[in-house]
């Protein structure tokens, strides 16, 4: 994940997402392939009174009235919460008629701020961004003064255009009218913004992208001489506009008039983009397709523009996603290759489709009531097929057997059916390498898998069990079936999407080589002192009707806070960063390895007994992209050790010593609903929560790195992290070693994370260092 900050909230990417951008209180990303635009997030800073002019009697409501407007017209896909930052976030995901996904969000931090979440992809692609969506909104916390945050917003915004408080800003742009355009009598291009003529630099550059079928066109050109607030500083007078097309397919013209306000449109048909311009210059008006041209009349900021280009007339029309059957009736059949309807007439689809013999991609998206009960046979005749996708279709019982002929047929999308079950012959399609079935009704699955399957998707079905031939995909999910058995080896499947309960329940997720251990070393309801303290600290706090359960979940954990730069005077010390010292026959720091710490068990054997009792630990790890940790243990004399002053390496941190304390930890409360469900109340008690961990650290606060502790994430735990990996149960595994960022040693995890150690407890009992797992978590 990729952290970006602003003043006040972090929020971290998946590193697909690129091109990230703040501006004051917003942070956008991007994910892009071969420059077309896949999926878009937002986020930011808000003032609840922004949504005041929606309709509704409560925010929520309101909100959810927001949802429908903010992207021109949609429908409702579906309502949800998650935790975000430790509130209740909701969110409305919707579609749109020309294909598009939108996931808003949106958390109220008081009576007054809030931050929202939008993100957006093509529908068909939303079963990968959604959870992308909640993982990224999930990984928000905020901080520091919305006030002044605001604020300083506010004046940089009106500082950049000109404007003063006593002109505020408006939250949305007037209306305006515009003369319509027209082609030039002369057939002459120019582009002109207020007094100042623009040299067109060559013809428009038109393509249609292989990606979206979308048609691009992008206008070069150069300013005469800087124009002060209008062009900016850095682009040599060079400024471009490029805008994104669809839906504008007309007898192999493209046609259309879209309204820009504010560079919004509501049909979301067309976007602009643009280059060299002062960024608080936004395009409005009508941008107009036609007769071979592009057009626009409007305004740019405060100036008033007009522009007339030619658009190319050879365009590879084949690449063209076409999105309804209006446009389809005026191109020739062979040049439709994808086509991409949304809620179609199905009584009219059968002659839409016949003549499109060539097409390649079809995908049909029911998001309202249809009567949508077959496919059309006409589907039968498209040969050269590869992608087919049918969503939304909810009459739909079965697929047809001749479904097997389309050989070239390498993606089949299915949901939201009533289908039980697949014809075996579908099963033999020889190039069918994805298929995607889930949201329907299958009861079961046969076991002929097409030979070059990878990627099976069969979340929420009826499915009691699964053929043994699944073993040899690379990606399957069968999440949400009420599974009742599951073939051996099947949890060595790369990528095996299914809830823990069912893999240790119905898998051999057994750990190998698990002996005997003393659970109750770890708890620390078993050690008197910790637990008067705990009773003393919840009492305080006024938490004693959970007094019972946190007991019970409470950790005999050790802090350990870095002190001093270590200068190597002393041989087996604990120390974070630097280089260690080592026994004669580990080379480690020499293959490469990043040497994190070294802990004296000695030392800290009166705070705990589940280490050894004496000796030390060492930890490393590859990098913090591929962790493959090291743990060795050495159990000398201390003066057999070579001081890190005699080994020949350069330490990538400075080296500090530490001292250790002895505390109870306790769950972050943050996922306690699935985690801790006893606890869950806690997760919405904040100022109780603070004070019982003040209570519990102590005046030195909460430890920089510790042992048998729990570990902040967003979603699981890294025990389970730990089983998914290793196997065993989440129970079996303890934290070893959590080092947090520490500006002293200078950590720093990816964006101010902690990585984490964890070994399986049976393992520890026979001092067996050789199997620990490694994991990193960012803010």
């Amino acid at each position: 994940m990729k952290s970006t900050s602003t003043a006040t909230y972090s929020i971290s990417f998946p590193p697909i997402y690129e091109h990230i951008r703040i501006a004051w209180e917003s942070i956008t990303a991007e994910h892009q392939k071969d420059d077309d635009y896949l999926s878009f997030i937002t986020t930011g800073l808000t003032t609840l009174s922004f949504y005041d002019k929606f309709k509704g009697d409560d925010l929520l409501s309101r909100f959810r009235a927001s949802c429908l407007e903010q992207r021109g017209e949609v429908t409702v896909i579906a309502d949800k919460t998650l935790q975000v930052a430790g509130l209740t976030a909701d969110i409305r995901t919707v579609h749109s008629p020309d294909g598009y996904f939108y996931y808003f969000g949106l958390i109220a931090i008081d009576s007054t701020y809030g931050y929202t979440f939008i993100g957006d992809c093509d529908t068909v692609r939303k079963d990968y961004y959604e959870p992308l969506f909640d993982e990224t909104w999930q990984s928000l916390q905020y901080f520091g003064d919305p006030v002044a945050a605001m604020e300083n917003q506010q004046a940089g915004i009106e500082a950049v255009i000109g404007k003063y408080r006593e002109q505020p800003l408006q939250e949305e742009p007037v209306a305006r009218t515009y003369a319509p355009f027209v082609v030039p009598e002369e057939g002459e291009e120019y582009w002109q913004i207020g007094e100042h003529l623009f040299s067109l630099a060559g013809p428009a550059d038109c393509s249609i992208s292989d990606g979206d079928g979308a048609l691009y066109v992008k206008i070069d050109a150069r300013a005469p001489y800087p124009i002060a607030g209008l062009t900016d500083d850095y682009s040599n007078e060079k400024v471009y506009l490029q805008f994104y097309f669809k839906g504008i397919y007309n007898a192999g013209v493209p046609t259309g008039q879209f309204l820009f306000e504010e560079e919004r449109e509501a049909s979301y048909l067309t976007y602009v983009w643009k280059g060299g311009f002062d960024y608080s210059h936004h395009l409005s008006g009508e941008v107009t397709l036609k007769d071979g041209w592009l057009g626009i009349s409007g305004s740019f900021g405060d100036l008033p523009v007009q522009l007339a280009v030619k658009i190319h007339p050879d365009l590879p029309w084949d690449k063209y996603r076409f999105l309804t059957a209006a446009e389809v009736a005026t191109a020739p059949p062979e040049i439709v290759r994808q086509l991409w309807l949304t809620d179609p007439y199905p009584p009219t689809l059968q002659e839409t489709l016949y003549p499109l013999t060539q097409l390649e991609n079809l995908f049909i998206d029911f998001r309202s009531a249809n009567e949508f009960k077959e496919i059309p046979t006409a589907v039968k005749r498209m040969k050269q097929l590869k992608h087919l996708a049918l969503t939304g279709v909810s009459q739909l019982d079965r697929l047809p057997q001749w479904l097997g002929d389309l050989k070239k047929l390498e993606t089949i999308r299915i949901s939201n059916s009533k289908i039980e079950g697949i014809h075996p012959y579908i099963f033999q399609l020889p190039a069918l390498s994805k298929l995607y079935l889930s949201d329907n009704q299958l009861q079961s699955i046969h076991p002929a898998l097409p030979e070059k399957l990878e990627t099976l998707i069969l979340s929420n079905n009826q499915l009691t069990t699964i053929p043994d031939s699944v073993l040899k995909l690379d990606y399957l999910n069968i999440e949400d079936n009420p599974l009742e058995k599951l073939p051996a080896g099947l949890e060595n499947i790369p990528i095996l999407n299914l809830e823990l309960e069912k893999k240790m329940s119905l898998l051999d997720y057994t750990y190998k080589g698990a002996g005997p251990y003393n659970d109750s070393l770890f708890q620390a309801e078993n050690d008197p002192v910790l637990v008067q303290v705990l009773a003393t600290q919840i009492q305080a706090a006024g938490l004693d009707d959970y007094k019972e359960g946190l007991i019970h979940r409470s950790r005999k954990a050790v802090g350990l806070d870095t002190t001093e730069e270590d200068a190597y005077h002393e041989k087996g010390n604990h120390r974070f960063g630097g280089l260690p010292d080592l026994p004669r026959e580990v080379k480690l720091h020499e293959e490469g390895m990043e040497f994190i710490a070294q802990i004296n068990c000695a030392d800290i054997a009166a705070l705990q007994d589940y280490l050894p009792r004496t000796g030390v630990l060492y930890f490393f790890i590859k990098d913090q992209e591929e962790l493959d940790p090291k743990v060795v243990y050495f159990d000398g004399d201390l003066s057999e050790l070579v001081s890190a002053r005699e080994l020949d390496a350069e330490a990538p941190y400075p080296p500090f010593k530490a001292v250790a304390r002895q505390y109870a930890g306790i769950p972050n409360m943050y996922n306690a609903q699935s985690l801790y469900p006893e606890l869950a109340e806690l997760s919405e008690m904040w100022d109780e929560m603070e004070q019982l961990e003040t209570g519990l650290y102590g005046a030195d606060g909460r430890p920089k790195h510790s042992i048998n502790s729990y570990v902040f994430k967003q979603h699981d735990t890294p025990e389970i992290e730990a089983v998914n990996a290793k196997r065993g149960k989440p129970e079996d595994w303890m934290v070893l070693l959590r080092v947090s960022s520490d500006q002293r040693p200078g950590f720093c995890f990816w964006d101010a994370g902690e990585i984490y150690f964890v070994i399986h407890k049976s393992d520890l009992a026979k001092k067996d260092f050789s199997n620990v797992y490694c994991g990193l978590e960012s803010s």
